[in-house]
C-alpha cells in the first residue's frame, strides 16, 4: 500500500501558502459539523488489496482554535508573518461496509483525537475569505464494531482498530463574515492514514474526505 501518492494534497497546500496573500487576522475558534466518507483500504501479507469496501457516512465534530503561528513583533519575515496554526480536539465516526463470499459486513468506529495545522487565510472581499491548511490528525478508538452476517464483534481489543492511528491531510475553507465577531463557513477535508503497516504485515488504512460547515468567533481585541 503506497502513501506516497496520498501526499500531493497536503504539498500542494504547502505550495499555495507559498503565494504571496494579504497578511490578515488569524485568532478565532472554530465549531465544526459535517460528514466523513471514509475509504477502507485492506492488503494481507499474501494477497493483493481487498476492494470490497465501500464508504458509509460518518459524523464529523470539531472544536479548533486558531492563531498565528509566529508574534508579528518578532519576526521579518512576510511569509511567516501570514502563517496560522490550528489545534483542536475532533470526534469521527469511520464507517464502511462491503460483502465477502456473500456474507455482508460492516464497520462501525468512533475515534476521538488531536488535530492540529498550519495554513493561511486570504481575503476575497464583501467579507468572503478562503483558508486553507495542512493537517496532522491523531485518532484513538472509544467504539468500534464489526457486524458480520449475523454475528457481531467489539473491536476495542483488535490491534487493527485500537492503536492510534495518524494522519496526514489537508483542508479548504470558504467564509463569510457576519459581523466583527462571527462569520460562517463551508469546508472540505481529506486525510490518509500513515500508520497503516500491522505486526503481521497486513496493511489498514481509513482514509476519509469530509464536508461539513461550521461557525467561527473571533474574540474581541
Amino acid at each position: 500500500m503506497n502513501n506516497r501518492k496520498y501526499l500531493t494534497l497536503p504539498y500542494t497546500f504547502l505550495l499555495i501558502c507559498l503565494i504571496p496573500i494579504q497578511q490578515l487576522s488569524a485568532q478565532d475558534w472554530n465549531y465544526q459539523i459535517g460528514l466523513n466518507s471514509s475509504h477502507f483500504r485492506y492488503q494481507s501479507p499474501l494477497t493483493q488489496a481487498q476492494n470490497t469496501y465501500h464508504p458509509e457516512a460518518g459524523l464529523h465534530l470539531s472544536l479548533l482554535r486558531n492563531d498565528r503561528l509566529i508574534d508579528t513583533s518578532k519576526t521579518t519575515s512576510r511569509f511567516l508573518r501570514k502563517l496560522d496554526y490550528q489545534v483542536g480536539l475532533a470526534i469521527n465516526q469511520f464507517n464502511s461496509f462491503g460483502e465477502a463470499q456473500n456474507i455482508p459486513f460492516s464497520y462501525n468506529t468512533t475515534y476521538v483525537g488531536l488535530k492540529l495545522g498550519i495554513g493561511m487565510k486570504s481575503a476575497l472581499g464583501r467579507g468572503w475569505h478562503v483558508s486553507y491548511a495542512s493537517l496532522l490528525h491523531s485518532n484513538k478508538l472509544v467504539l468500534g464494531s464489526q457486524k458480520m452476517g449475523n454475528q457481531v464483534y467489539n473491536l476495542s481489543g483488535n490491534d487493527q482498530f485500537n492503536r492510534i492511528q495518524f494522519q496526514l491531510g489537508g483542508d479548504v475553507k470558504l467564509s463569510k463574515r457576519i459581523n466583527s465577531q462571527t462569520a460562517l463557513f463551508v469546508f472540505f477535508s481529506e486525510s490518509w492514514q500513515l500508520n497503516t503497516i500491522q505486526k503481521e504485515g497486513s496493511q489498514l488504512a481509513i482514509n476519509p474526505s469530509t464536508f461539513g460547515f461550521g461557525i467561527q468567533y473571533s474574540p474581541l481585541k
